[in-house]
């Protein structure tokens, strides 16, 4: 039957509500691909776009995929399957075929949540998406998000650090090579928890790609968090499908001046929770999961990345995967204990550039900020 529900999904296109319609009217998917074009056209379901697909789309183009999967290493499962999440399974269009490498999580039994907020987040979102991160994975929750740049990162980034496992949630195939920056992360991901995916492995993106993906992450997850959100943000989509999948919105506040927060408030004004302690989470849902979130493992001072060492073990940390090329490439231009990053040259980065590395050495403990906008090397290094 997963052969009939791959071609069903690659047929009618990810997150296309009329699919799940379809298969109980027919009963199965295979009953689907056997059916008539005139037999579809009577069921009332299909639009004429998705007829024409029916008819064109050949078994053949699901058996591909299913040897694409097996070459890489992905498993699929299906609608219906005891490794289907129930929690997905629930609402109004779940994926009929879900793509997943690494160690597919119980999302119905732990409690996890989904953590979002723009591509160019600021320093406080980064420190914010880091912290949250770490914070709940330690505490015993699973950590969502889309493996984007910016704040998907770091909220993956911290996850990881705390030696916990998180799901990286993707708008195309597995396999593509969409953000190359990112692909140490997606590695350490496959080590410690799982890629998921609607489309094929090597499927691009379209302009419907992160909106089908956001509604996957605020389903697998008990609530999202909106790190920060402009006016017209990504991270108000999986807000907005949160709410309509009866799932919490959380939101920290920002000022009403700020454009990095105009979406947030708006949230806000509109009955979303505000963040303003990690107890908010905490209290609402740790009488659902007693036996699973442990408030003080979240508050335990976090080990340090680099401890006292000789040089070269430090340089043998940096080769962690999980920290990006221009953090290393600034680290290894440090020539003064105490400096300010417009002092760091030789590195051909750009000043942007420069200063998100910065944040990334800072939260690694590698450098600390310091008044009036100077940093240092910590003394443990």
């Amino acid at each position: 039957m997963t052969e009939y529900l791959v071609w069903l999904q690659k047929a009618l296109g990810a997150g296309n509500i009329r699919a799940v319609k379809a298969l109980k009217v027919f009963g199965n998917a295979e009953n689907i691909y056997r059916a008539s074009p005139l037999e579809r056209r009577a069921a009332g379901i299909f639009s004429p776009k998705d007829l024409g697909r029916l008819g064109s789309t050949k078994i053949d183009t699901a058996t591909r995929i299913i040897e694409d999967c097996r070459k890489y290493g992905i498993d699929i499962i299906t609608i219906g399957d005891k490794k289907y999440p129930y929690c997905l399974s629930v609402i109004d269009n779940p994926p009929i075929v879900l793509y997943i490498k690494g160690e597919m999580l119980d999302f119905d039994n732990t409690p996890a949540i989904c953590i979002v907020g723009p591509r160019k987040v600021s320093d406080y979102g980064k420190k914010a998406a880091y912290s949250l991160g770490y914070r709940l994975s330690k505490s015993g929750m699973t950590v969502v998000s889309g493996g984007a740049v910016g704040s998907d990162y770091y909220a993956h980034l911290g996850a990881l650090k705390a030696g916990c496992k998180t799901a990286l949630v993707m708008a195309c195939g597995i396999e593509n090579e969409y953000l190359p920056q990112n692909a140490p992360l997606r590695k350490y991901v496959l080590e410690n928890g799982c890629l998921i995916s609607e489309l094929p492995p090597k499927a691009g993106l379209t302009k419907f790609s992160f909106h089908i993906r956001n509604r996957i992450m605020s389903a697998l997850s008990l609530g999202t968090v909106v790190v920060e959100a402009e006016e017209k943000s990504g991270a108000l989509i999986t807000a907005n499908h949160a709410l309509n999948q009866g799932r919490d919105v959380f939101v920290i506040p920002g000022s009403p001046t700020d454009k990095q927060y105009v979406g947030s408030n708006a949230l806000l004004r509109d009955g979303a929770r505000p963040l303003l302690d990690l107890s908010d989470i905490f209290n609402e849902y740790i009488p659902r999961f007693p036996d699973k979130i442990d408030i003080k493992k979240a508050f335990e001072k976090p080990e340090k990345s680099v401890k006292k060492t000789e040089k070269s073990e430090v340089h043998k940390k940096l080769l962690n995967e999980t920290l990006s090329k221009e953090a290393k490439i600034v680290y290894n231009h440090l020539d003064k204990h105490k400096f300010y990053p417009d002092e760091i040259g030789g590195t051909d980065l750009g000043s942007s550039e420069i200063l998100s590395a910065l944040i990334e050495l800072e939260l690694e403990g590698l450098v600390r900020a310091l008044p009036g906008g100077r940093y240092e090397v910590t003394e443990n290094n």
